[in-house]
């Protein structure tokens, strides 16, 4: 995600409505041009793989971006060290991470759902993740971080159903973009959107059957 500087939001969207705000673009998610290959789970940081008794579902990748809001924060300075911008009570106007908000786009090339702040991962068919934090990575010095996420709550229209229903992991990889370009800010409140874009990799427990996508999402 290169070329698209970051942009001051009037206000956040909630979270929860993120998946029929982001609806309107799902004809642009279409058009993605195919990915490179993600890189190997082998290949990742060892806290970032995926567990022994899991499986590889389904890769996505997408487009979007990472929120973030003008917070007053305590800086992390030494004594008797003035630094600029810091208050008399040691605090900062910082630009603190809300989340991501972006369409999840599948190996097809189809919209398939949406990433909303939460670390809420919602797909089409209303089935849905919310996800922990497992591991962390800093892997490039000017993108988001390499996450692995654990399934904290899973949803289903019913029990077993649904592209998100049985899965057990997340990792976000190959990451690019997404960091302000300077960590302050001005105007407390104030919100900013950064393009960003990655590789989600969706896993599910051994032993569970692949999802079933239903004749209706083929075709989309």
């Amino acid at each position: 995600m290169t070329g698209f500087p970051p942009r001051l939001a009037p206000s956040l969207r909630p979270s929860l409505t993120c998946l029929a705000a982001c609806c309107a673009l799902a004809l642009a998610a279409c058009a993605t041009p195919p990915m490179p290959p993600p890189t190997s789970d082998a290949s990742l940081p060892t806290e970032l793989r995926a567990g022994q008794h899991e499986v590889l579902q389904e890769v996505m990748t997408t487009h979007g971006d990472e929120t973030y809001v003008c917070r007053r924060i305590k800086a992390a300075t030494q004594p008797g060290m003035a630094l600029p911008g810091v208050a008399r009570d040691g605090t900062q106007l910082l630009w603190d991470p809300l989340g991501s908000e972006a369409i999840l786009v599948d190996s097809n090339g189809q919209s398939a759902g949406t990433v909303a702040p939460g670390r809420y991962f919602l797909s089409y068919d209303g089935s849905y993740v919310i996800g922990k934090v497992a591991a962390e990575s800093q892997v490039g010095a000017n993108a988001l971080t390499w996450v692995r996420y654990t399934a904290r709550f899973v949803a289903a229209p019913r029990p077993g159903e649904g592209r998100f229903a049985d899965i057990s992991s997340i990792q976000r990889i190959d990451t690019s973009g997404g960091l302000p370009p300077q960590p302050d800010c001005e105007v407390e409140g104030a919100h900013l959107l950064v393009p960003y874009g990655a590789t989600y990799m969706f896993y599910r427990a051994k032993g569970l059957a692949p999802v079933a996508l239903s004749a209706n999402q083929a075709a989309h």
